[in-house]
């Protein structure tokens, strides 16, 4: 069991005359142990994903539904599996000291050219295959956990949409769905303690996401909106709109060290199933994502500029009236 966990930190390992693969980061020298990933958890599928989940309900919806079922029919193909609660865990999350809180493990630097035990290979190979629908569920949760949250709050009389009955029960009934599907998977790895530690740094994992997108984006967007500030106040010799270039230029840093963070603490931005970015069918399925975004985008400011037009002829017709 210790070797699995060994195997991900290559960089700790024997790896001389070994080439190292352009795609897989936790097995860059062992592709096997990729051989039961798929690429609907590549990088290009959960970002088109994410982008449509924000305008298409079915495209919000279908996706989780099926890694919800995906994890659930794996979890039961590996009952007999011994240590898959710790294998999923560590392979999640290898920037993770397994030693502090899961007991003694062998450090013993392994020759990653030698053969593999069968029996690690599988172990691995399930693991990385559980490690594709689990964030794709969990992100779910979270997208509609927290408008939810809003919703019964009463929170959400101030946006100007409100859910109809049909879709209020589609979401509540997939949300149920793979919240039922994580619970069987979660009592199913036959280790309750290491179980509900993966299944909290799972939930914590979009929470972190999220947050650091949006900082990231409000950071771009201030540091923007200073540096136009700026010449426009060079423009008219104003030296007071040079203020705010100080707390613009604090939130780019701040924004660049979270990046870093995330980047030196191996926090996954998408499920590492050995697939790239720059593959022909994740390419295709980004670019589907980009082009319903930009279509509902237009559509969006289009329908405001309707709303604004109409507001603007019923004032003028009020006007005529009263003269």
């Amino acid at each position: 069991m210790t070797s699995i966990c060994n195997y991900s930190h290559p960089e700790l390992q024997i790896t001389e005359g070994l080439t190292r693969q352009t795609s897989g980061i936790l097995f860059p020298y062992n592709p096997e142990f990729y051989k039961l990933a798929s690429e609907l958890y590549g990088p290009g599928t959960i970002y088109c994903w994410t982008i449509k989940a924000t305008d298409d309900l079915l495209a919000a919806l279908a996706h989780p539904t099926f890694a919800a079922t995906d994890a659930l029919i794996h979890s039961l193909r590996i009952l007999k599996i011994e240590y898959r609660a710790l294998a999923i865990f560590c392979l999640r999350n290898p920037g993770v000291e397994l030693d502090k809180d899961f007991g003694t493990f062998n450090h013993t630097q392994l020759d990653l050219c030698l053969p593999i035990l069968p029996e690690i290979v599988t172990l691995g190979q399930h693991a990385i295959d559980l490690g594709g629908p689990l964030p794709v569920c969990y992100t779910f949760m979270f997208m509609v956990f927290v408008p939810g949250l809003s919703y019964f709050a009463g929170m959400m009389d101030q946006f100007c949409w409100e859910p109809t009955t049909w879709g209020k029960r589609l979401v509540s009934a997939t949300y149920g769905y793979v919240f039922l599907a994580l619970t069987i998977f979660h009592f199913s790895l036959g280790d309750i303690g290491i179980s509900m530690v993966l299944c909290m740094y799972e939930a914590l994992l979009p929470v972190v996401l999220a947050f650091l997108f949006l900082f990231c984006a409000w950071a771009s967007l201030s540091t923007l909106g200073w540096i136009v500030a700026l010449i426009d106040s060079y423009r008219e010799r104003d030296y007071d709109g040079r203020k705010g270039l100080g707390g613009s230029e604090s939130a780019a840093v701040m924004a660049g060290f979270m990046i870093f963070g995330v980047k030196v603490n191996g926090i996954p931005l998408t499920p590492d199933v050995a697939v790239s970015i720059s593959d022909r069918d994740q390419i295709a399925a980004l670019i589907g994502g980009i082009v319903t975004l930009c279509f509902t985008v237009t559509h969006i400011i289009r329908a405001q500029i309707k709303i604004e037009e109409e507001g603007e002829g019923e004032e003028m017709e009020r006007l005529t009236g009263d003269v």
